[in-house]
């Protein structure tokens, strides 16, 4: 048996935001806004919950966190049933009073009684349903930052093959849906149960031959709802991958609106949403159309119900079997039993809806990522120098192999340029470093070490990595910058630390002249992907966010493509200085930006086809030469 401190020992020696209940299967703590999970098993170990084991778990599992408010509305449903139940017994009794001998002397009291059945039933009622939804919202936000968090572990073959919007509808649609089973689904399962069943018996015990008659329609009710229950959740499959590709499309538009408007895509780009939307629209309609039949059909089963009750009831009163206050309370009763019969339609959809949508998380929750975290200690931030090398390095994305058999090794303090035609691999290249794509295990080291033992994040932190295409946060500049000094392996302690960083990545990130022209300086929003900042500006800040790092190997993918030539060399001639003891790692389209560098690796399709210094290439006549010469004619370099 384990309690709450032997717990909070093992999530963080430290804390004690820790929510357990002890001996249970499931705790749950508060972390960096999300939740971890963690359960005991039955050897009495204490672990993490991973995405796979909660898809195998099903949705119910996630409720077990709020197990407390979810039995007490359970038990609130119960009563809440219970009093409703009551309410025919008192009424039988008053109309039994109305026609005895003292109807004055009873029926007060038998009022007070209703109304105060009414009122405690109201309370119930409420308390029940705030303390399910709430554990029900609670374990929706658990849901979604698992998924979420679960979708950052994902590589780039998993964003390959689905589709933005696909992926924010499964994050918010799907999520929503799974949250309404544990709603509303759980308290018409409890609810219903228990009226059904109490109620069948209370029917029973007034008159069994009116309640067998009075039930007869109801096992068809089943062969409908089963039947129903499939189209149902066909068509909510349908229904939710028709809405996550609607999704994709209005995402990809609204991203590519400079695009757009730019070319009159306009009426194109309308025509393709009307077109996904009417398919969206057509699902949902087939969907409602099961739905709509669904709920009357029921009700006509069940009214067939009532009308038996009448005819079979009134005439067992005439024949003296039951009284008519036997037959009133007999009719609540009956009564009672409309809505369930009713919400076990709404129930059904619900359900499949559920059923589908949860099908869909545990697809992205099984999915897991091809690049697999390093089981080796970590490095040493402080003693690593950054030593790379490549040993016969093939790399394939899907069938195709895009590098062949590359070997290069990149000293501590030197600078390496990696140049080539468009297609040739330098992206593909570099992209290994940080196993943004798998590679064979001894194909790549970081001093010493193969990249592929060595824990991800530790090898992450060692690596600032600028790509051409600047991505930034809709944040300030200064923010977007902080993302980099944050990553840090001891970042600095107080707020004057992280300015004076900040400021420093954005002076040799050649940033300090815009931020004197931009309104607010380091504090300008910068707006969705950077959009009120130039092409420039954005892969400079980029480029500062890397260098706030203080990494130990610096990339530059292409990443000053949008600045001038001058403004570039002046950059690079900073960076020369900053790394002077560390591994730079440029590619460039533009030759005259890494003639200086202290090697040059040619790649020509997928292929180390040279490798040296700028006059050396130029020497060999070969493929840089073909290149220099090219661009020297367009004036991109001078002699």
């Amino acid at each position: 048996m384990f309690d709450d401190d032997a717990v909070r020992t093992f999530v963080h020696p430290h804390l004690s935001d820790v929510s357990v209940t002890a001996n249970r299967a499931l705790w749950r703590r508060e972390r960096y806004g999300g939740p971890w999970l963690f359960r005991v098993s039955s050897e009495g170990n204490v672990g993490r919950i991973d995405a796979g084991e909660l898809a195998d778990d099903g949705p119910w599992s996630l409720l077990r966190a709020y197990r407390k408010e979810a039995l007490t509305a359970c038990f609130m449903l119960l009563c809440t049933a219970g009093l409703t139940l009551s309410l025919p017994t008192v009424l039988g009794k008053t109309v039994e009073a109305l026609i005895g001998p003292d109807p004055a002397g009873e029926i007060p009291t038998l009022a007070v009684w209703m109304i105060g059945i009414a009122i405690v039933g109201a309370c119930t009622r409420i308390a029940s349903r705030v303390l399910l939804f709430n554990a029900a919202r609670k374990a929706e936000y658990d849901l979604r930052s698992i998924v979420f968090r679960h979708l950052l572990t994902l590589d780039s073959n998993f964003y390959r093959a689905n589709s933005t919007g696909d992926v924010m509808s499964r994050l918010t649609n799907d999520v929503q849906t799974v949250r309404a089973l544990w709603g509303p689904g759980l308290l018409n399962i409890v609810n219903t149960t228990f009226l059904v069943a109490v109620a069948l018996v209370l029917m029973l015990r007034v008159d069994p031959v009116l309640t067998a008659w009075a039930l007869l329609p109801y096992p068809s009710m089943v062969i409908l709802g089963m039947g129903f229950g499939r189209r149902i959740y066909k068509s909510s499959r349908a229904v939710q991958a028709q809405l996550g590709t609607l999704s994709s499309s209005i995402q990809e538009d609204l991203t590519g609106i400079a695009i757009i408007k730019s070319y009159n895509l306009e009426e194109n780009r309308v025509e393709n949403f009307e077109t996904s939307s009417t398919l969206l629209l057509n699902h949902n309609m087939a969907l409602t159309k099961v739905r709509g039949q669904l709920v009357p059909t029921l009700g006509a089963v069940a009214a067939l119900g009532t009308v038996v009750m009448i005819f079979i009831g009134g005439k067992r009163v005439i024949d003296g079997h039951i009284t008519l206050g036997q037959l009133i309370e007999f009719n609540a009763y009956l009564a009672a039993l409309v809505w369930p019969t009713l919400a076990m339609g709404w129930m059904i959809s619900l359900f499949q809806r559920g059923r589908a949508s949860w099908e869909r998380l545990a697809t992205v929750l099984t999915t897991f990522p091809d690049i697999a975290d390093g089981e080796g200690a970590p490095l040493d931030p402080d003693s690593t120098r950054g030593d790379v090398e490549i040993r016969d390095l093939h790399l394939s994305l899907g069938n195709t192999e895009i590098l062949h058999g590359i070997s290069l090794r990149l000293d501590s303090g030197t600078t390496t340029a990696i140049v080539g035609r468009t297609g040739s691999g330098k992206s593909s290249l570099i992209s290994t470093l940080p196993r943004l794509n798998a590679v064979a295990d001894g194909s790549v080291f970081l001093d010493g070490r193969d990249i592929n033992s060595l824990p991800l994040e530790s090898l992450r932190s060692l690596i600032g990595f600028a790509p051409q295409e600047a991505f930034l946060f809709s944040t300030s500049i200064g923010e977007n910058i902080r993302f980099g000094v944050d990553r840090r392996p001891v970042p600095p302690s107080d707020e004057e630390g992280y300015a004076a960083a900040i400021e420093e990545a954005a002076k040799y990130a050649g940033l300090s002249r815009d931020l004197v022209a931009l309104p607010d300086g380091l504090d300008t929003v910068v707006g969705e992907r950077g959009i009120t900042l130039s092409g420039g500006q954005r892969q400079r800040v980029a480029l500062a966010r890397a260098l706030a790092t203080q990494p130990k190997v610096l990339v530059l993918d292409d990443s000053l493509s949008s600045v001038d030539a001058e403004t570039e060399r002046e950059i690079l001639s900073h960076l020369g200085e900053l790394m002077k003891d560390r591994t730079s790692i440029i590619l460039s389209h533009r030759l005259a930006a890494v003639r200086r560098a202290d090697q040059i690796a040619v790649l020509d399709d997928g292929k180390l086809v040279e490798l040296g210094q700028h006059e050396e290439l130029l020497a060999l006549g070969g493929v840089y030469a073909e290149i220099y010469d090219t661009q020297l004619k367009e004036g991109l370099v001078l002699e």
